[in-house]
């Protein structure tokens, strides 16, 4: 055992600090020539499986692979990223945006000057939004008697500004998925499978997928409650996917190697796209971590990836544990990523030193 991994098992335990138990954790890394490939889980064999084999409900890091078939389409003229998608999704023909409510808690609603574009679906600047990320939405959610998050995408077909205006997680790239089902005619799931994932066993899944964890007072419970539809009727490109840290590492380096995307794409997906804000985008190097202009974003159970495409390396940190943004998890995940750099580092000094002979 590495002394990295000796500090894994250690952050994995309760501390005088306040620092709350980890559940099983599986980490994994890749660089673009594979020089780099690492995966392991830590977890208590007896109470669950520690193969880095078992599928994970990755929820909204889904959206990096629905980006990638969206991007294909684009590349085969099936989709237009700047113009209007409802000459694919006539449901966002002369949107209409929520404003507030009447006396009578009515909900009103004015027309939308912009369109709304592939490029805004993905980059979170449509007009979208999840009911739980604003107040307006929050309280149209409650008025309908509160669906599950689901089934909200398809149902609330308004927006919360105008496309452009600024940045709010949303739905768009479960729309996007929805407009690469209606280009193709295929299923999502089939497309993914054909376009973007190597052959995978669907029929084993199940019996593979590992227990979900809730974080109490108490402690650590397992999750009893099935927090995703299973089985999934719908195929949601903003959070449906199970799979493998393995799996999700192939599909990482797929796009270090632009595998599925040319090269341009590829360089135009990792550039800034907000028109009038920031939002999440990493426009300066973190110490010691990834370099600016890389991708990463995480999945509702304490998943989470990066994507560096000038150093060349991706890495991921899979757990099946809610409530999401968990301190210690987010503690493990910035000191793998350190360890990674510092790997990359090492070989780098190493190369440089064997030239220079």
């Amino acid at each position: 055992m590495t002394s990295f991994e000796e500090k894994v098992n250690l952050l994995r335990q309760s501390s005088e600090n306040g620092r709350k138990p980890l559940p099983r954790m599986t980490l994994g890394a890749i660089n673009s020539d594979g020089s780099l490939h690492y995966a392991k889980t830590f977890g208590e064999s007896s109470l669950d499986s520690t193969d880095t084999d078992a599928v994970h409900w990755v929820a909204s890091c889904t959206k990096l692979v629905t980006t990638i078939a969206a991007m294909q389409c684009v590349e085969r003229g099936l989709l237009d990223l700047d113009g209007d998608i409802a000459n694919v999704l006539p449901e966002w023909a002369s949107p209409q945006t929520l404003t507030g409510f009447d006396a009578n808690d009515n909900p009103i609603f004015r027309a939308a000057t912009k369109p709304v574009t592939l490029r805004r679906m993905l980059t979170h600047s449509s007009g979208m939004g999840y009911f739980h990320m604003d107040s307006l939405m929050t309280r149209y959610h409650e008025q309908q008697g509160s669906p599950p998050l689901v089934q909200t995408f398809r149902q609330y077909q308004f927006l919360l500004f105008e496309p452009g205006e600024r940045w709010m997680y949303s739905p768009g790239i479960d729309w996007a998925g929805v407009a690469v089902e209606r280009a193709t005619s295929m299923k999502l799931g089939d497309y993914l499978q054909r376009h973007v994932f190597d052959i995978v066993s669907r029929e084993d899944l199940r019996a593979r997928k590992v227990k979900a964890w809730l974080r109490t007072d108490q402690g650590l419970e397992e999750e009893k409650n099935q927090i995703f539809p299973d089985p999934i009727v719908e195929d949601v490109g903003g959070g449906g996917l199970y799979t493998t840290v393995n799996e999700m590492l192939k599909i990482c380096q797929g796009i270090l190697t632009a595998q599925f995307l040319r090269p341009e794409t590829i360089e135009e997906m990792f550039q800034p796209h907000l028109e009038s804000a920031s939002g999440l985008e990493q426009p300066e190097d973190y110490s010691f971590r990834r370099e600016v202009n890389s991708l990463s974003w995480s999945g509702k159970p304490n998943c989470y990836w990066w994507i560096d495409i000038k150093r060349g390396v991706a890495g991921i940190c899979l757990s099946q544990l809610l409530p999401t943004g968990d301190h210690s998890a987010i503690e493990l995940l910035t000191e793998f990523e350190r360890w990674v750099y510092s790997r990359l580092d090492n070989r780098d000094g190493t190369a440089k030193q064997k030239s220079a002979l």
